[in-house]
């Protein structure tokens, strides 16, 4: 699937997270809820996820890449449209 739309919001809050990010995928399905996060070892996504309450502060992703090079094409494309999309708000 080719990834035609990515939205950005912006974090209300100060931190690691710098904003969240909604994907269409070959404008047929939507990921909603990406986070776009910044801390001392750079800069990653984190898919959306659910809190497991059988097990004590554990999450799962609902929806996640199945390889590193989709994980990479995907961190590439939001941080792009963020770089964009924050050079639009200057």
């Amino acid at each position: 699937m080719k990834i035609t739309n990515v939205k950005i919001f912006r974090a209300k809050k100060r931190g690691p997270v710098l904003a969240y990010a909604n994907v269409i995928l070959s404008e047929k399905f939507i990921i909603r809820g990406i986070t776009l996060l910044e801390n001392e070892r750079g800069r990653f996504i984190s898919m959306p996820s659910r809190r497991l309450y059988d097990e004590e502060r554990q999450y799962r992703d609902m929806c996640h890449p199945l390889n590193s090079k989709v994980r990479e094409e995907l961190t590439e494309e939001v941080f792009a449209a963020y770089d964009k999309f924050v050079a639009n708000e200057e």
